[in-house]
């Protein structure tokens, strides 16, 4: 099964945003039974601050999951959003933002599901 890292740009409460990204996931009919979330941090505790910062989610993927009913997922949350964020999938060295249901960016997100690279370690 696929794990993909998904992180959140362009917005003052990236774990606020998460959170949110996570539940919408996880409440639709057709991803939330396909994939298992959660909230992560990218490095070690900082000294400075209590507590962790969650800066990702961690998904591990079902076969069940197409790469247009993810894709279409996250457009309809960052639709919803008064700014949208960006929102930037990473499995690997493969790394994808999704910035529209465009048919680009469901072939983009099909190869980092299916963990595809071309001759240059990049997408398919």
């Amino acid at each position: 099964m696929p794990q993909i890292d998904v992180r959140v740009a362009g917005t003052a409460d990236a774990e606020r945003e998460l959170r949110s990204l996570l539940h919408w996931l996880k409440a639709d009919e057709e991803t939330g039974r396909a994939l298992h979330g959660e909230l992560r941090s990218s490095g070690p505790a900082d000294p400075e601050h209590m507590g962790t910062l969650l800066d990702l989610i961690t998904l591990v993927v079902s076969g069940g999951l197409s790469a247009a009913q993810l894709t279409l997922c996250i457009d309809q949350w960052r639709t919803a959003r008064r700014t949208p964020p960006r929102v930037i999938l990473r499995s690997g060295t493969v790394e994808v933002e999704v910035i529209g249901a465009e048919e680009g960016t469901v072939r983009a997100i099909a190869a980092l599901l299916n963990g595809e690279r071309d001759d240059d370690g990049g997408p398919a």
